[in-house]
């Protein structure tokens, strides 16, 4: 587990997916932490095991945590990583929207749904 005063972020695997649960406060302060967590995750992720990155428990998302967001679903690309985001409550869905980065990321409304679980 990766943390700070402001940010906690856990690893678990669900069948083939690598999921990253993120709760607290994403800003210039707290980005380091979560980039950090995700480099070491991102050796463990294939093609096969997708990266899903749970921010339901966000409660802020700065500009620099947005731009973290960019930076990771590029170099899934590079690497051929699927990549899913987990966006619920205002905060996140709101930033992501306004910013457009909707039109760019692949963001669901539950982890459910970011797994492709029926239910």
């Amino acid at each position: 587990m990766g943390s700070s005063d402001l940010l906690t972020v856990d690893v678990d695997a669900r069948g083939s997916a690598v999921v990253v649960a993120v709760r607290g406060e994403l800003d210039l302060a707290t980005v380091p932490v979560l980039r950090d967590r995700l480099d070491s995750v991102a050796e463990l992720t294939t093609a096969q095991s997708p990266l899903v990155v749970d921010l339901s428990g966000v409660t802020f998302i700065g500009s620099a945590g947005l731009a973290l967001l960019v930076e990771l679903n590029d170099s899934c690309r590079e690497r051929g990583i699927p990549l899913a985001l987990v966006a619920t409550g205002s905060v996140v869905p709101r930033a992501i929207h306004v910013t457009a980065l909707d039109q760019v990321l692949s963001v669901h409304a539950s982890l459910a749904d970011a797994l492709g679980e029926q239910g």
